[in-house]
């Protein structure tokens, strides 16, 4: 299968293009800059077009893998590029604005949102794979692609793409909002100073704050200010933190335990 990778030189654009060239694709990559681009192929082992029009001549399935705030504009770009009979697949992190895009704009070829729910460090065994089709073709698209992932190891969920965005807001802009306040509450207590006597709880906390606050800042942004009900979620993750913190200061013993138990069932639960 021939496929094009808009934004390859990017980290999941990247990360897409090894991964479809150990299946023994044929990959082509673009992005913006060409030298950047020209690199990042050489290091694959993949094809760089100086283009994304370039790019899409010819292939079977085209990757968008952009920031969001740059989708509409490389998708009106592709547009007149792209032919009956492709299929188009995005990698944003929401589903509705993109999928209303492509739509728009690529009514010849078969598009489906999709939404790898791991960064570009993850390996592909056991990872979720969100695909949100909206009508009978893109339904077909999805159960050959969903059937191509799984064979891959991913765990492959189909929704729409507006209850996508829903989940969105609790499942990845709260944790992102945890991950960065937790490092910026480090910041103000000076943690570097008890490093040499931190525990196994505390670098795994560490690990998990610095691969958000490392992550794309624009990309991270748009997902606290942009995502459906994002803010709802962090307004209850504050109102709980309140809770827990009350319960520490008036020294509530009985209450603080009875709740641990609670949520350790709750979670247990969710595994069963």
């Amino acid at each position: 299968m021939k496929i094009a990778i808009i934004g390859g030189y990017g980290q999941m654009g990247a990360w897409f293009a090894e991964f479809f060239k150990s299946r023994g694709d044929t990959v082509t990559i673009s992005g913006r800059d060409y030298t950047k681009c020209l690199k990042a192929a050489r290091k694959i082992g993949v094809r760089a077009a100086k283009t994304n029009a370039d790019a899409v001549i010819g292939a079977d399935l085209i990757v968008i893998s952009v920031l969001i705030g740059n989708f509409k504009k490389v998708v009106r770009e592709l547009a007149p590029s792209i032919r009956e009979g492709q299929k188009v697949i995005d990698l944003t992190s929401l589903k509705v604005l993109p999928v209303r895009i492509m739509h728009r704009y690529l009514g010849g070829a078969t598009v489906l949102g999709t939404h790898p729910m791991f960064g570009p460090s993850a390996k592909a065994k056991g990872q979720n794979f969100v695909l949100t089709p909206t009508n009978p073709a893109e339904r077909r698209f999805a159960g050959t692609l969903g059937k191509m992932l799984r064979g891959n190891g991913f765990k492959v969920r189909i929704m729409s793409p507006a209850k996508h965005d829903r989940m969105i807001g609790a499942v990845l802009s709260l944790t992102h909002f945890v991950g960065l306040v937790t490092a910026d509450t480090w910041k103000e207590l000076r943690i570097e100073r008890y490093m040499d006597t931190s525990s196994t709880s505390f670098r795994f906390l560490l690990q998990f704050a610095k691969s958000v606050a490392d992550s794309n800042s624009e990309l991270y942004a748009y997902l606290q200010m942009d995502v459906p009900r994002a803010a709802e979620a962090e307004s209850v993750f504050v109102r709980r933190s309140k809770i827990w913190a009350g319960m520490v200061r008036r020294r509530q013993r009985r209450g603080f335990r009875r709740r641990m138990e609670e949520l350790s069932a709750y979670l247990n639960a969710l595994e069963a």
